[in-house]
């Protein structure tokens, strides 16, 4: 039974990552688009060039980038296929990392087994779809591994090596991988820190091997990697299609329900896709996903009070730093991307799950982890017990059919991106407007880019014959 378990654990996330595949498959061709535009133009042909990598604001294009890029392009032509299989794999080994703790813990199999449909769930198929966005969920599992790292430390489990891991996964990851991610990734350390040093100073002294002094030293070596990509960061400059340019303190005290909107509705996402909200249950009013949003926000306290009644955090802090990463991920996408007011919906865009799922996660597995004190008769932890059922089963139950309307749509996106595919293999007699849709781009640059393309053999002009799909072309485009 025991080697059983050991199975379950390594080979749901295995599968998921499988499942990931397959949809990828089911949905896109290898074909350029978007955002690829904009880093053709910047880094092609000459991808080795050292003055493409050294700018102001490096840390914000992320560096590791820069390789994964040049090897796509010189042994790949320049593969999306690849890069969303990076995106994949690096998904997977979070799976995995979570998979990890859950066998140490001995997280039940049934717990264990919602919380992986639930994470590989697609809620997130824009993440996917958009090779672009590859490295962010690679960082995601740099975040996992280190808090990690942290917490077999804290629960003196610690590993030859865990101290100086923990002085060095701040630099290495804010550097190399983290990009605009880093923010909540270093806050969630300084306040785990935080919490460390209260417990020991005014609760279990002694519990963890990290004192004050070490514990002020980790600080110093979390804090200067954050501050040398905000350096970075005010060197970049971006632009946003159909935003606002007004202040944020003026807007909020002239409009402060579309902010309460904005946050209420980024949670209830994590229960229905837009997708399936936009296609299904177009007829409901905002208010119920408001509601769902609150509900939501009622389980991220349940959870939070759970992991202190039961004891959780004395021997762990994993789930807690979960909870408060994502609960502080849903405040930066307010407080950031606010600017496309009036639309409220903008916060549960499939693009931001990956970064509030990870609270989702901390509270499977503080729910987990009480269960196994769900052993009393008295009636409030009968209440409790049915109060954790209930939610996870309605957020698994939302994400199941979340993630099956968006696996039915993938033929879809597969014809859609066959008809950007003869688009752009004929993109010299198409006009700039034709192109801008096919292609989802619509700033300057795409004749330039394509042209590139085509003059170094890249991506689709690798093909020696132009694309025919005589199947598929006569089918109606469907991206609502």
């Amino acid at each position: 039974m025991r080697n059983c378990k050991k199975y379950v654990y390594t080979g749901l996330p295995l599968l998921g990552v499988l499942f990931y595949l397959l949809y990828l498959h089911a949905a896109t061709i290898d074909i350029i688009y978007s955002d690829y535009i904009r880093l053709i133009n910047s880094y092609l042909p000459d991808i080795w060039n050292p003055k493409k990598f050294f700018v102001p604001d490096l840390l914000t294009r992320i560096p590791v980038n820069y390789l994964e890029r040049a090897v796509n392009v010189q042994f790949l032509g320049y593969s999306v296929t690849f890069d969303r299989f990076m995106g994949v794999c690096s998904f997977g080994l979070s799976a995995l990392l979570v998979a990890g703790y859950s066998r140490r813990e001995s997280i039940g199999i049934g717990w264990y087994s919602g919380m992986m449909v639930f994470m590989f769930s697609l809620n997130k198929w824009e993440m996917l779809y958009n090779g672009t966005g590859w490295v962010h969920f690679l960082a995601f599992a740099c975040f996992y591994y280190h808090y990690l790292v942290l917490d077999r430390v804290y629960g003196q489990m610690g590993k030859k090596g865990d101290a100086l891991r923990l002085a060095l996964l701040p630099a290495c990851v804010t550097i190399l991988v983290a990009g605009p991610y880093c923010a909540i990734y270093i806050v969630t350390l300084v306040l785990a820190y935080g919490f460390i040093y209260l417990r020991g100073r005014f609760g279990s002294a002694g519990h963890c091997v990290l004192d004050a002094g070490r514990l002020a030293g980790l600080l110093v070596l979390t804090g200067t990697p954050l501050l040398l990509y905000l350096w970075s960061h005010s060197k970049a400059v971006y632009e946003y299609s159909g935003a606002s340019d007004a202040p944020f303190l003026a807007t909020f005290l002239e409009q402060p329900l579309y902010f309460v909107k904005f946050f209420l509705k980024s949670f209830a996402s994590m229960v229905f896709g837009t997708e399936w909200i936009t296609r299904r249950m177009d007829w409901v009013p905002g208010k119920v996903w408001c509601l769902v949003g609150l509900l939501v926000i009622g389980v991220y306290v349940l959870a939070l009070w759970m992991n202190f009644y039961y004891g959780i955090v004395n021997r762990t802090i994993f789930p807690l730093m979960l909870l408060a990463g994502g609960g502080m991920n849903h405040l930066m996408i307010l407080v950031t991307r606010w600017i496309f007011i009036p639309k409220d919906i903008y916060g549960m865009s499939s693009r931001y799950a990956l970064q509030y799922q990870i609270g989702i996660v901390g509270i499977f597995l503080t729910f987990a982890l009480a269960a196994k004190e769900f052993r009393s008769a008295r009636r409030l932890e009968r209440a409790l017990k049915r109060l954790a059922v209930a939610a996870a089963v309605v957020l698994i139950a939302g994400n199941v059919l979340t993630t099956a309307e968006e696996f039915s749509f993938a033929k879809h996106r597969k014809i859609h991106n066959q008809h950007v595919h003869v688009t752009v293999w004929n993109f010299e007699n198409e006009t700039d407007e034709a192109l801008a849709e096919a292609l989802e781009y619509n700033k300057e640059g795409t004749r330039e880019a394509l042209t590139l393309m085509k003059e170094h053999r890249l991506n689709i002009f690798r093909e020696e014959e132009p694309p025919f799909y005589p199947a598929f072309m006569e089918e109606p485009l469907q991206l609502q």
